[in-house]
């Protein structure tokens, strides 16, 4: 009979009913449903925008559960971001006409921050928003002086959430996961290459 206390116990402290991981249901927190329809929105908002259109590599949805209490007991609660990526080269001139188009859509809540690292001089460029609903947007352009053309990203990403899997995400409304092996921008545009 202890045994099975004990063993029943066990499985609700590992399974989000501890008492600190109580405290995560008392959260202001979105659900996985709600959080993938803020998320998508965000997205597919931006894309939008961008007018000519660009061709992407794809997206996915990664989610990042928020560390264990302090207790071991595991959190409820997870940070998720859906995000793609460029295939469309984008030329230095053209950088700035992305930068503002998108900073035309969300606001002036916007905020821009450029950044040259390490010893190859990488610049990156990153603009922040807020999105739709609680989701923030990203977009984050790097290069080299050497190359010709930015490598662009775009995401958005939303917290708390109730922690669910990836897989209860479903597939991303871009196209195909980002795999981490996708080459570099390779469609040359009209407009956004030159």
């Amino acid at each position: 009979m202890a045994a099975a206390v004990l063993a029943a116990g066990a499985g609700l402290f590992y399974n989000g009913y501890g008492p600190m991981a109580l405290k995560d249901r008392g959260a202001n927190q979105l659900g996985s449903l709600e959080a993938k329809g803020q998320l998508d929105e965000t997205l597919r908002t931006a894309m939008d925008a961008i007018a000519p259109p660009v061709t992407y590599f794809g997206g996915g949805y990664v989610v990042d559960r928020d560390p264990e209490h302090a207790d071991g007991e595991p959190s409820l609660l997870s940070q998720v971001m859906l995000s793609a990526r460029f295939r469309t080269k984008v030329a230095p001139a053209k950088l700035p006409v992305l930068l503002d188009r998108l900073t035309q859509l969300w606001g002036e809540r916007c905020w821009r921050q450029d950044d040259t690292i390490g010893s190859e001089a990488k610049r990156y460029v990153e603009l922040n928003c807020p999105g739709r609903g609680t989701a923030g947007f990203n977009l984050l352009a790097v290069n080299t002086p050497s190359d010709l053309y930015f490598d662009v990203s775009i995401s958005a990403r939303v917290t708390p959430v109730r922690y669910q899997p990836e897989k209860d995400y479903g597939a991303s409304p871009v196209g195909p996961r980002l795999t981490g092996h996708e080459g570099a921008p390779d469609v040359d545009d009209p407009y956004w290459s030159h």
